[in-house]
C-alpha cells in the first residue's frame, strides 16, 4: 500500500477510534461502556501496527488529521442524538494521532 493510500486508511480508522471515544463519554446505557471500549482498542492496534510501516513528517500528520475529520464527521452522522463539540472532536483526533504515530 503506498503512503498517500495508507493515510487515508490512517486516517478512517482514528475517525472511528474518536467516534467511539465520544460515545464511551457520552453514552447513557451502561451495558454498551465495555463493548464501546473494546472496540476504541482494537482500532488502536490496528491503526499502530500500520503506522509502522512509514516515518511520519508533520505534513503527513496534517494529512491523516484532515482525513480524520472528514472521517468522523462521515460516520458521527449515524449517531444524530449524541451532542458534542466539533472542538471537542479535534482535540481527540490530535491526542489520538499523538498515541500511535
Amino acid at each position: 500500500m503506498g503512503k498517500n493510500k495508507t493515510i487515508k486508511s490512517i486516517g478512517k480508522i482514528i475517525g472511528n477510534i474518536v467516534v467511539h471515544k465520544l460515545l464511551v463519554n457520552k453514552t447513557n446505557r451502561p451495558e454498551s461502556l465495555h463493548h464501546l471500549q473494546s472496540e476504541v482498542n482494537t482500532y488502536r492496534d490496528n491503526v499502530f501496527e500500520i503506522a509502522q510501516e512509514y516515518n511520519w513528517n508533520d505534513s503527513d500528520k496534517q494529512k491523516i488529521f484532515n482525513e480524520s475529520i472528514r472521517a468522523f464527521k462521515s460516520r458521527i452522522q449515524k449517531y444524530s442524538n449524541v451532542r458534542y463539540l466539533m472542538k471537542e472532536a479535534k482535540a481527540l483526533i490530535r491526542e489520538t494521532i499523538k498515541e500511535v504515530i
